[in-house]
């Protein structure tokens, strides 16, 4: 009978296969997709694979945080390098040498090939089977006489692609995903980067990895060295970079302007090149800075101006010497994804501590943004005092210590990362819910670099703004970059509720401070001594003694105030902060308010505020920005009151 009937249903499998055969995903590379979870391409990547494999174009892209953008050129990079190797054969390592795999009924190579092809030795000796496969004897230890350098220096195997990233972190993640990737391949993936033994990077790369991921400095460092692999990048058949428009930037990453210089040297090696340039905020343009904005004021023939989105496009099109680009734009006027929730908190420069205490407390687990590295080891040093389980991730780290500190934080519940930008671009780092800006980035592109390590992946994230007086003027331009009409929303707080926060912040502030004196005096006593004994000079016994008197009694006095504010916050610490229907001095009855860690989400708390109606029944509108030249500053409006 019909109702009996089992009709066969196309598994999830089956449908992302198709999904990613329509794009000319290769079978190797779209199985590991799939035992990924990857079972649909995204938006940028359904707009980029396709011409990037069947047109070989130049891909210039922009796609919001969380995309998929890796993967948009990785793809396409590990496909065309498993064409070239079954082109030119590969490697094969027997007991009685190394021998090349080749078809013998292929024509043959292109005029196209590399001078590397046409100066091949001829096979000394082969074996063929009847399918016309056979082992042909690589010659690759040759020395000649007078020319010993050159024949030691010779590079075995052929580097097929390079990618190039703004720091160590990304260059990280993204080999992560390119093995995976290409978990069923034999392509090989080297990372060259700052912060590592670079003894121990030139052995890898004496293995010939077909991609290198490298953060220009690094890479420079030991193509200079005259390392045989990495001189190779004139002929890579593929160059990817990624994060391009800070990459790009007047004063920053002077290697990477002497890589493309190099690479760019020879026109044909430009010609058989594929290029990927990919960035959240490519197509992102913004004011003209201050300094510059007085400079052109102070001459009148300065050419100085403010780009247009076409204009910053040109002006990476032609540095990177890219040919007849694919253009793919799938940013939102806003500049960050649909799944964001932003919001701000007003406060004084005095009151952040508090209310990122506040925050800490209600809704544990998330990644939070400095300008500064002082600012990040100064709240890693009092959160830690806290008990909140800071990890600090900075430049003046060391490479190991910023990769275990993202390991850790990752690995450990409701912990803190406090990070400068350099954990800003491209860190793909689970379940992170919110990111909080404790200061006001200087720059919109800061801003959505950061805001975007949540909302990834169809998730939804918030971010939250802490924002005293003197910042007004990085918001506003923000803002205004952004094209934003209305001012963030605030995230609401109750103020009452920050007397118990306050408590515990100072008493922590106390201790830091007291620590700090401690270290300071010993630093100074340890000092003194150690100058004395260079100087060979004998400091005086009673003037000395005196002195130590007077130290060890300020010491003391210091160990027992230290000793008590540890004892006092350790108290605190043991009761909960705000108990549920908790009533008390600075609290009235009627509040009823539940502040219990993970009772609800802190996005969920904000939609709320944000549909909250007003008195009258309507919904809560938002103040607008839009600035009128025709309207008095608020500077100006004050002075008037007055």
């Amino acid at each position: 009978m019909v109702e009996n009937m089992e009709v066969d249903q196309p598994s999830e499998n089956a449908i992302g296969g198709e999904a990613w055969n329509a794009l000319g995903v290769p079978e190797e590379i779209k199985r590991n997709l799939i035992e990924q979870g990857f079972l649909t391409p995204t938006k940028i990547q359904t707009l980029a694979i396709p011409p990037a494999i069947f047109g070989k174009r130049d891909i210039l892209g922009a796609a919001e945080t969380g995309s998929g953008k890796t993967l948009a050129f990785g793809i396409p990079i590990l496909d065309g390098i498993m064409k070239l190797k079954a082109k030119h054969g590969k490697i094969i390592t027997t007991a009685s040498g190394s021998f090349k795999e080749v078809d013998m009924n292929e024509t043959e190579c292109d005029s196209e090939s590399d001078e590397d092809e046409d100066n091949k030795s001829k096979p000394e000796e082969s074996t063929i089977s009847d399918n016309g496969i056979g082992l042909v004897k690589v010659i690759d230890n040759v020395e000649i006489d007078g020319f010993p350098e050159k024949a030691s220096n010779k590079p075995l195997k052929p580097l097929y692609a390079l990618i190039l990233t703004p720091t160590r972190e990304l260059a990280v993640q993204i080999r992560a995903h390119l093995i995976k990737a290409a978990a069923h391949t034999d392509i090989r993936i080297a990372l060259v980067v700052g912060g590592m033994a670079s003894v121990k990077q030139e052995r890898i790369l004496k293995q010939g990895p077909e991609i290198v991921i490298a953060t220009p400095g690094r890479l420079w460092e030991l193509i200079e060295l005259g390392n045989p692999h990495l001189n190779q990048i004139e002929s890579v058949k593929y160059l990817a970079i990624d994060e391009t428009d800070r990459m790009l930037e007047a004063g920053h990453f002077e290697e990477l302007h002497q890589i493309l210089e190099k690479m760019n040297f020879k026109e044909s090696k430009i010609l058989q090149r594929q290029t990927f340039v990919f960035s959240a905020t490519l197509s992102l343009v913004h004011d003209i800075p201050d300094y510059l904005k007085r400079k052109k004021q102070r001459n009148s023939r300065s050419r100085i101006k403010k780009l247009t989105p076409e204009q910053k496009l040109k002006k990476v099109i032609d540095i990177l010497k890219l040919k007849n680009p694919k253009v793919i734009d799938v940013t939102t006027k806003t500049g960050t994804t649909n799944n964001l929730t932003e919001c701000r908190i007003v406060c004084s420069i005095e009151q952040k501590d508090y209310y990122l205490y506040y925050f800490l407390q209600r809704h544990p687990g998330r990644t939070l943004f400095c300008n500064s590295i002082g600012c990040v080891k100064r709240l890693a040093q009092l959160f830690s005092i806290l008990k909140c389980k800071p990890f600090p991730l900075h430049a003046s780290m060391t490479q190991p210590q910023r990769l275990r500190n993202l390991e850790r934080f990752q690995s450990t519940e409701n912990s803190l990362l406090i990070a400068t930008d350099v954990a800003a671009r491209g860190l793909d780092i689970p379940n992170i819910e919110h990111v909080i800006h404790y200061q006001v980035p200087r720059t919109s592109e800061s801003y959505v670099h950061r805001s975007g390590r949540t909302a990834r992946a169809m998730n939804e994230g918030l971010t939250v703004l802490l924002m005293e007086p003197t910042e007004k003027h990085n918001y506003t331009k923000i803002c205004k970059t952004l094209n934003r009409t209305e001012d963030l929303p605030t995230f609401p707080v109750v103020d009452r509720l920050l007397m118990c926060v306050k408590e515990r912040v100072n008493v922590a502030r106390d201790i830091d401070k007291l620590e700090l004196t401690c270290r300071k005096e010993n630093f100074d006593k340890s000092w003194r001594q150690k100058a004395a004994r260079e100087m060979d000079i004998l400091l005086d016994d009673d003037d000395d003694d005196e002195q130590d008197s007077e130290e060890a009694k300020g010491k003391a006095d210091a160990k027992r105030s230290l000793q008590g504010k540890k004892a006092r916050l350790e108290a605190l610490l043991k009761k909960p902060l705000f108990p549920k229907n908790y009533s008390g001095k600075f609290l009235d009855h009627s509040l009823e308010l539940s502040l219990e860690q993970n009772s609800r989400r802190a996005i969920d708390v904000m939609k709320d505020e944000i549909e909250k109606p007003n008195s009258k029944g309507k919904k809560r509108p938002l103040k607008l920005y839009r600035p009128d030249p025709k309207k008095p500053k608020l500077e100006e409006t004050k002075t008037k009151k007055k």
